[in-house]
């Protein structure tokens, strides 16, 4: 079913989401955020058949290398979005606007009965301690067919050098397979419970994700659909507690 979403909705539930986490820190933040809303509606269109891509956002204004960062990696999401050579690797706002309109034309003029595309982005903060910044990146993208496409990443800042580090910079060196293996308990834990209730693991089988971050109690790993189980069990996290992960992290990662 087509999520749609009036663009004065999107903007007073962004703006109130991203207050909110403007108003957790303080002035003197080096990292602190403001929030950011954008929407486009898709040009020389008019009425009920036109794409609309919305995205809210964050930035850093003390850190406009940081904000840029971001707003790549979210941006980028698109790659994952769609399967259509025009929705790629936009890294900002307009570009990414303006792929998703042409994907729509492009598929209207094969199908002229297909729905217009819809496209939701948005980043919020999940968790700031022990000197890490949690961001959530969210995309979602409706280009026909029953339902959309979701797809999530993290972005974890380091507040002590101002950047972002993946799986790899939080690993001590060699212990990649002892991550995988606590990985792989965590699935264990995660077939047991309500969502993954009569999955098959021979149809869908474990495998391995850097989508990692360290939140205050353990670390999640969030999975895209269809990565560990059909599209109606949504995406799933996987828990690891920080116990499973002590001489697998460095320390600076582990609370």
């Amino acid at each position: 079913m087509q999520r749609t979403l009036t663009t004065t909705a999107f903007a007073m539930t962004a703006l109130l989401l991203a207050g909110c986490q403007t108003l957790e820190g303080w002035a003197g933040d080096s990292l602190r955020t403001e929030p950011v809303v954008r929407s486009a509606h898709e040009p020389g269109c008019e009425g009920d058949r036109c794409a609309n891509v919305n995205a809210a956002y964050l930035r850093f204004p003390d850190d406009p290398e940081l904000s840029r960062a971001l707003e790549q990696r979210l941006f980028s999401l698109a790659s994952g979005l769609s399967d259509s050579p025009n929705v790629s690797q936009a890294d900002d706002f307009e570009a990414f606007a303006n792929e998703v309109f042409a994907a729509s034309r492009e598929a209207h003029q094969d199908s002229p009965a297909l729905p217009p595309y819809e496209a939701d982005l948005k980043a919020k903060v999940i968790a700031d301690h022990d000197d890490l910044l949690v961001i959530e990146l969210d995309g979602y993208l409706f280009s026909g067919g029953a339902h959309g496409l979701p797809l999530t990443e993290y972005l974890v800042i380091d507040r002590d050098t101002r950047q972002p580090v993946d799986l790899d910079d939080m690993l001590l060196p060699g212990q990649r397979p002892a991550y995988e293996a606590a990985l792989a308990r965590a699935h264990k834990r995660w077939l047991s419970s309500d969502q993954a209730r009569g999955l098959s693991q021979v149809q869908w089988p474990f495998s391995v994700s850097d989508n990692a971050a360290p939140l205050e109690d353990d670390l999640v790993v969030k999975y895209q659909v269809y990565d560990l189980a059909p599209y109606a069990t949504g995406q799933p996290v996987l828990t690891i507690p920080y116990g499973d992960l002590e001489g697998v992290f460095k320390s600076r990662y582990l609370p």
